[in-house]
């Protein structure tokens, strides 16, 4: 497999101009969640999604995709190998929600386009991403009120 990876950061650096980043939310009814895990072999993923009820917490909607690894690790391109199953759990649910949560990085991303601002473009969701370590930048702690740069 040939990789044109410099393509591929040019096309994440062209789409972080399409997020949307003002808060435009309704009301959020439903929620959803996505994950992607690997087989231990590392020659397959299982993409989740659950859509949950915000009020109740109740399962509303999920579905799991297992398929093939087609796009190697690559820091910074995790969207190329995970978007396609995502994006089929999420389009094989049969509702939509008002808010997607993603665990990888949206915005805080190299390019500033990470798996979570793929999706929320390819889902048209508004979409935030929820990683478990940082790539870019520094965290810092919130501010009192909301909105608060921190």
């Amino acid at each position: 497999m040939s990789l044109d990876l410099s393509a591929c950061a040019a096309w994440q650096e062209e789409m972080r101009a399409r997020v949307e980043r003002r808060d435009r939310l309704e009301p959020v009814r439903r929620v959803a969640g996505a994950d992607v895990a690997y087989a231990r072999s590392g020659k397959a993923l299982c993409a989740a999604v659950v859509v949950l009820d915000a009020r109740s917490l109740e399962v509303v909607a999920q579905r799991v995709v297992v398929r093939a690894v087609t796009f190697p690790y690559v820091p910074g391109f995790l969207t190329f190998r995970e978007a396609p199953a995502v994006q089929e759990a999420f389009t094989g649910l049969g509702t939509c929600p008002d808010l997607l949560l993603v665990d990888a990085h949206g915005v805080a991303h190299p390019r500033g386009f990470g798996l979570a601002c793929h999706l929320g473009l390819a889902l048209d969701v508004p979409t935030i991403g929820v990683a478990k370590t940082v790539l870019v930048g520094a965290a810092l702690p919130p501010g009192r009120r909301r909105g608060d740069p921190g």
